[in-house]
């Protein structure tokens, strides 16, 4: 019979910050807590957390599910089963063996072995207005475990992202009294998040994410709220901590009517585990922000780059050529003119995006000045037959491509 082992978990993730200085998040665990095996549940589990209401704390949420290795088992999902909205959870689960390491939140897809676990920080995080509903996107991996079979097992966690907390104020611009879409982050030269793995034997390991990994996170709403003048806007979100000091950052600001884009320079190297307080008032970065009225990505049906009312270039038939490059998860694009001397490439392209759906293209220009290389955060606003209509919302700019 398999002997089944229930895991305690205890967290306190403090993401604390006293005038404007990152507090180092905690961990801390319940003592002398008695536990019994049950049967796993087979209920469809969501793996989530929430914060505290004043943001400083992360709770355990109902449903919540973490994955747990063992000498006898690997990446076995263990349940919330009491603790919710406390930072000490009691998980359950038909766990083998010893448990050696483990994470959250629980994927299916995170592979057999702990020294080399398969995770994915999403580049499009939704939030609350109270901007209190993101930490699940707080990956957080096993520092080390405490315990026996009979008194039961103690996991102590701790955080391998970092987060960003923004207080947005537009008081005194244009973007007062209108609706939020969006923020963006966007380290142009960094992987923010996407695609990632890490060793868990090793207690002080990072994420290492993969060559595709986005340099852009993107907060959303599931209800927009009203930016008010006068009033600021929380805006929180988890990325990779590769931030170093000197970085040169964007930080893109989306409402119905217009987009806003401030560049600043990173003042500190970030930490995992550490909260960042972003003091963000666009009327006191008015030098280093612009603001532009939101641009209609346009009704093209003609391969090529257009920028409003501008044709970059476009696809001539029996004058040039346009052709497709294949790889195991993406694609790149080209418009040639040989004759002309002319390649304009329009790279890393998800082979089967989602309508909606936000990425990183890579622009390569060889011959035509008048088309801004370099990496461009777009998204899919159109996809029918052969067609593909790709929006940089920043530049303003559509790339229409082979689907």
């Amino acid at each position: 019979m398999k002997k089944i082992i229930i895991i305690t978990c205890a967290i306190l993730l403090a993401v604390g910050c006293k005038q404007e200085e990152e507090r180092r998040l905690s961990v801390l665990q319940k003592e002398n807590m008695e536990i019994k095996g049950i049967l796993p549940s087979t209920e469809d589990i969501a793996t989530r957390t929430i914060l505290d209401t004043d943001g400083l704390l992360t709770l355990w949420e109902e449903g919540d599910a973490i994955g747990v290795y063992g000498n006898g088992s690997s990446n076995v999902s263990l349940t919330l089963t009491s603790g919710a909205r406390t930072p000490f959870g009691i998980f359950k689960g038909a766990q083998t063996g010893v448990p050696v390491a483990a994470y959250y939140p629980y994927s299916e897809s995170a592979g057999d072995s702990y020294n080399d676990i398969r995770g994915f920080l999403d580049s499009i995080q939704v939030q609350n207005e109270n901007a209190n509903q993101i930490a699940s996107y707080d990956w957080k991996v096993s520092s080390h475990i405490t315990g026996n079979d009979r008194d039961g097992y103690r996991i102590h966690f701790r955080e391998i992202m970092v987060m960003l907390d923004f207080t947005l104020d537009v008081s005194g611009t244009i973007l007062a009294g209108e609706s939020i879409q969006s923020v963006s982050f966007c380290n142009p030269d960094k992987k923010m998040a996407g695609h990632f793995s890490i060793d868990m034997s090793s207690p002080a390991a990072l994420p290492q994410f993969d060559q595709h990994a986005a340099c852009r996170i993107t907060a959303g709403w599931e209800d927009p709220p009203l930016l008010e003048g006068g009033r600021t806007l929380n805006v929180r979100m988890f990325a990779n901590a590769a931030i170093t000091s000197g970085d040169p950052l964007r930080i893109i600001v989306e409402t119905d009517n217009h987009i806003s884009t401030t560049n600043i320079q990173s003042a500190k190297t970030v930490e995992a585990g550490h909260r960042y307080h972003i003091p963000l008032s666009l009327s006191e970065l008015s030098d280093q922000t612009t603001i532009k009225e939101k641009a209609d990505p346009g009704n093209y049906d003609t391969f090529g780059i257009y920028r409003m009312e501008d044709t970059l270039i476009t696809y001539r038939q029996f004058t040039d050529q346009w052709s497709i490059l294949t790889y195991p998860a993406h694609y790149d694009f080209r418009i040639q003119n040989y004759v002309q001397k002319k390649v304009v490439t329009i790279g890393s392209i998800p082979l089967d995006p989602d309508p909606g759906s936000e990425f990183t293209v890579e622009i390569s220009v060889f011959g035509a000045d008048n088309i801004p290389a370099g990496s461009k955060n777009v998204s899919v606003i159109r996809k029918e037959g052969n067609m593909l209509l790709l929006y940089d919302q920043e530049n303003q700019t559509s790339y229409l491509v082979y689907n």
